[in-house]
């Protein structure tokens, strides 16, 4: 739970959960876990990924199958900076 915190807090830094961001390749990353749009494919919708219980449980879900690995704080290790927060 501290992990995921802390990768939350790095990618979203606002704690907004309609929080956006585009990517270089045009995808968005959306909500408090800034989940990348290329998971609308899979069957959930923007206003889910913008609800911010949704958008926790979606993360769990993404989290179950991949690991940490599809978030970019994690894999760069910029979430380390925020793990203190959550000690």
């Amino acid at each position: 739970c501290k992990l995921a915190l802390a990768v939350s807090h790095a990618e979203n830094g606002t704690r907004q959960c309609d929080r956006f961001g585009v990517n270089n390749n045009k995808t968005l990353d959306v909500g408090l876990f800034q989940i990348n749009s290329i998971h609308l494919k899979k069957g959930y919708k923007l206003s889910d990924v913008m609800d911010c219980d949704k958008n926790i449980k979606i993360a769990y879900e993404i989290y179950k199958r991949q690991g940490f690995t599809p978030w970019v704080a994690y894999t760069n290790g910029a979430y380390k900076k925020f793990i203190k927060l959550y000690e």
